[in-house]
């Protein structure tokens, strides 16, 4: 473990875990790891196999919900690629009760059809220990969990469409274990209706159209007292 968090002092390692929801309620869950192509047989050679993506997921893999398991190795972005990917028949069914994957609690409720996701990070109530972690630049390296669903109404995660929350989270803050984290977001099965605009893609116009109006108020401010001197008569006192 020790010399494996010697690679992290590269940031070299990317996380990233993706869970689709289609309108049946069926979906899938992905977790990949990327590592900078290379260095990638040094870091794999000591990750220990308690830690390997297949071993973290055993429990969900061996869930009755799960149809079936697929597992990649390719290269994309200068960095080697390992995935697993579920096909689940009910998703709501599968985290009706909260799941443990290392480090993360993943649950997720449902009342009057809507469905409450959440997922907890919290490195100090695992039994994920890194040594030295705390002495470690890991301001390189990240980890993205993406929710794609028919419809999110809610999120504290980044929206950015009708039916996807992105949360960019660094590894730094996860694994030295200084605050819990919490992903949450609403869910709906039905598909969104109508022109959706990202709030980040929404906000500038905002901006602008704000400050447009403020220099136009300006202006008309100006325009019309200029014009009132201009109307006044003078008065001449003797």
């Amino acid at each position: 473990m020790a010399i494996f968090s010697l690679f992290l002092l590269s940031g070299c390692i990317n996380l990233v875990q993706e869970l689709a929801v289609r309108e049946d309620g069926s979906g899938s869950l992905r977790f990949a790891l990327g590592v900078e192509t290379g260095v990638y047989q040094q870091v794999m050679e000591q990750i220990p196999e308690g830690f390997l993506l297949q071993n973290l997921l055993s429990n969900l893999i061996q869930d009755e919900n799960v149809l079936d398991v697929v597992q990649d190795h390719y290269e994309a972005d200068g960095r080697t690629w390992d995935s697993v990917e579920l096909e689940v028949k009910d998703v709501a069914a599968l985290f009706a009760e909260e799941r443990r994957i290392g480090p993360l609690t993943v649950a997720l409720d449902e009342e009057d059809g809507i469905y409450s996701f959440e997922e907890i990070m919290d490195l100090e109530n695992s039994n994920l220990v890194i040594p030295g972690i705390n002495l470690l630049d890991l301001s390189g390296a990240g980890y993205t969990v993406r929710l794609i669903t028919p419809q999110i109404v809610y999120t504290n995660g980044l929206q950015e469409a009708a039916g996807v929350s992105v949360w960019e989270v660094p590894l730094s803050e996860l694994l030295r274990g200084e605050e819990t984290i919490t992903l949450q977001a609403d869910y709906v099965l039905e598909p969104y209706e109508g022109v959706f605009i990202p709030w980040d893609t929404f906000f500038p116009y905002v901006v602008i159209g704000f400050l447009a109006l403020g220099g136009i108020a300006v202006l008309v401010v100006v325009i019309v007292n200029t014009t009132k001197r201009r109307k006044k008569k003078r008065k001449y006192r003797f």
